[in-house]
């Protein structure tokens, strides 16, 4: 009897941990939208301003980052932060 108490108890210990989690991840704000462009070379790859090559993720993050220092979007935060309105 005491393994089957084990065997439903383990499955919700593991839900727990995994909502946990998911809740502490950092994200960045919902009403936050970043929008910028790019110049790319002949396969498609993003151009950073200088000319070099750079990938699209990178140049999101820099447009993020460039608004949150203007101070149009927030800083990043935990899930759970943006949950609780």
């Amino acid at each position: 009897m005491r393994l089957d108490r084990r065997a439903r108890i383990l499955p919700a210990c593991c839900i727990v941990v995994a909502f946990g989690w998911y809740a502490t991840q950092t994200v960045r704000p919902p009403d936050c939208t970043v929008t910028y462009s790019a110049f790319t070379d002949g396969g498609g790859h993003p151009l950073s301003g200088n000319g070099e090559e750079a990938a699209w993720d990178e140049l999101d993050e820099r447009a993020y980052q460039d608004m949150v220092a203007s101070g149009q979007c927030g800083p990043p935060a935990a899930r759970w932060r943006h949950w609780l309105g």
